[in-house]
């Protein structure tokens, strides 16, 4: 059976340079690499990561648990982490919970099980002690996205809820709505939670008193943005909201589709806007106007302090790093010139 050894005899190089090539190293010249490569090729080799694993005490592998996959914004995310990762020789595994505390438990001992040298965890709910019961956790670098949790500090990556929630608005504001209704996820939550205090902070900066009626705390999901728009649309005597603010894009997609479902032309009848801007969001009519996409810093910014946390080279990161957004105005607020 071929070893790293005879590779490196027949290639003149040494063992370590070998290993490195195969790892796709960044540090190793592109010809020496292709000059090693093809003896890999030509000898059918297949490293022992398994014995590779047990000298380095590591695997190379890292895991990424979040609630549903299937939400862009997580995907998007998880996409920025694999290609960070993937360029650096390390492989993710993906783990997703359905909003599952019980789910993240099992997902992090399962990868844990596996040796895993790192995580980035998307969590559920508000209540951190969970995570300081899971064994040997402790020992594993771990980072925090999208959610903040009680409990001790952590290292998270977050987007700067209140900033960007506090910069919707002030957009909103702007066109002269006085009744501006807010749909945002589980207030247990922090991201949802920290959105209502960026609008609420945005309202009262302005003079405007905070209405609680004109607020639906929901799931993060399409039809709970589609419910809770049609509850804000029916408020008896009360006058309906002349804009809504979605705190995500899942929840615009089922404002739309609300708004549409009960005639109300967009934006004429009701303005529009939301955090985040998928890919799909562009096909909508009128182009939403939202916060431009994150996914990408998130996931690189949790990459590279998950990195930091397993190499443990130099001053690490600081604990916690808030991305903020800048916005993309399209046609659903009423900006004249983009309807």
């Amino acid at each position: 059976m071929t070893t790293l050894k005879d590779i490196a005899e027949e290639t003149g190089f040494s063992i370590k340079t070998v290993s490195r090539a195969i790892h796709n190293h960044p540090d190793i010249k592109e010809e020496t690499k292709i000059a090693i490569m093809e003896v890999v090729r030509r000898r059918s080799f297949t490293p022992n990561w398994a014995a590779q694993s047990l000298r380095s005490q590591r695997t190379n592998t890292i895991g990424f648990v979040v609630p549903n996959i299937t939400n862009g914004f997580f995907g998007e995310i998880g996409i920025a982490i694999d290609e960070f990762f993937r360029s650096r020789s390390y492989s993710t595994l993906i783990c997703f919970t359905s909003n599952s505390r019980s789910n993240e438990v099992a997902s992090i001992q399962s990868l844990l099980a596996k040796k895993i040298d790192g995580i980035i965890l998307a969590p559920v709910g508000q209540s951190g002690d969970f995570l300081d019961r899971i064994p040997n956790l402790g020992e594993t670098p771990l980072v925090l996205i999208d959610n903040r949790l009680t409990g001790p500090p952590r290292n998270y990556v977050l987007q700067d809820n209140v900033r960007n929630a506090a910069l919707l608005t002030n957009h909103v504001l702007g066109h002269g709505h006085r009744r501006v209704g807010f749909v945002t996820g589980p207030l247990e939550e922090s991201s949802a939670r920290e959105r209502l205090d960026g609008f609420r902070s945005a309202l009262e900066a302005q003079g405007m008193a905070f209405d609680e009626a004109l607020v639906r705390s929901v799931g993060w999901e399409i039809k709970d943005g589609f419910d809770a728009t049609l509850s804000l649309l029916d408020e008896g005597s009360a006058p309906r909201p002349t804009a809504l603010i979605y705190a995500s894009s899942q929840l615009l997609l089922g404002g739309y589709r609300a708004l549409q479902e009960v005639g109300l032309s967009i934006p004429s009848n009701v303005a529009v806007a939301s955090f985040e801007h998928p890919d799909v969001i562009d096909a909508l009519s009128p182009r939403p106007t939202t916060l431009e996409k994150i996914e990408a810093k998130i996931g690189l910014a949790a990459s590279t302090m998950l990195l930091s946390l397993i190499e443990a080279k130099g001053e690490l990161l600081p604990p916690e790093v808030l991305i903020p957004g800048e916005l993309i105005v399209g046609g659903s607020c009423g900006c004249p010139s983009l309807r």
